[in-house]
């Protein structure tokens, strides 16, 4: 394990993920950011990826990818900017991504969530429906994969704990 632990941030633009932001810019010795991912919000990313250096920028929205990768790259930013939802599933994969902040709103989170769990991650789960609508699949993935789930989201985690 290296001396920083790279971090994928999905759904970076709510609340969750602004502050999973906070929290990892207060320690850039222990944490580095490697995945920034969101639906359109792209000039939000943008700002966040010129603080943090992502390695990927992933939107969901062509044309929000687009607009970001246009204004990346007129700030140097060496992020590579990709766009759909299997891109963020692709994302999650990255053996950079050692922990995965999944707080992607609704449905629209469990196919990364998913592929997070598959690939042996750790996934700090706010996205509570990806256990509503496949909470016994998840779950089998995660003993399967070794991956750790930690529930984030106040109930769920009430729940852990």
């Amino acid at each position: 394990m290296s001396a920083t632990r790279g971090v994928a941030v999905l759904g970076c633009t709510g609340s969750i993920g602004r502050s999973t932001l906070a929290v990892l810019g207060l320690h850039p010795e222990r944490y580095r950011v490697t995945t920034l991912g969101a639906y359109r919000s792209w000039e939000t990313v943008v700002e966040q990826a010129q603080r943090f250096d992502p390695d990927t920028v992933v939107l969901v929205e062509e044309a929000a990818a687009a607009a970001a990768r246009a204004a990346l790259r007129a700030c140097g930013s060496r992020a590579r900017v990709e766009s759909g939802p299997d891109a963020l599933a692709a994302a999650v994969t990255d053996p950079a991504a050692e922990i995965v902040m999944a707080a992607i709103v609704g449905a629209a989170g469990l196919p990364s969530t998913m592929a997070a769990v598959r690939a042996g991650k750790r996934v700090l789960l706010a996205n509570k429906e990806s256990l509503v609508m496949a909470g016994r699949l998840l779950m089998d993935e995660v003993a399967r994969a070794g991956a750790q789930v930690i529930p984030i989201d106040s109930e769920h985690n009430a729940i852990f704990q």
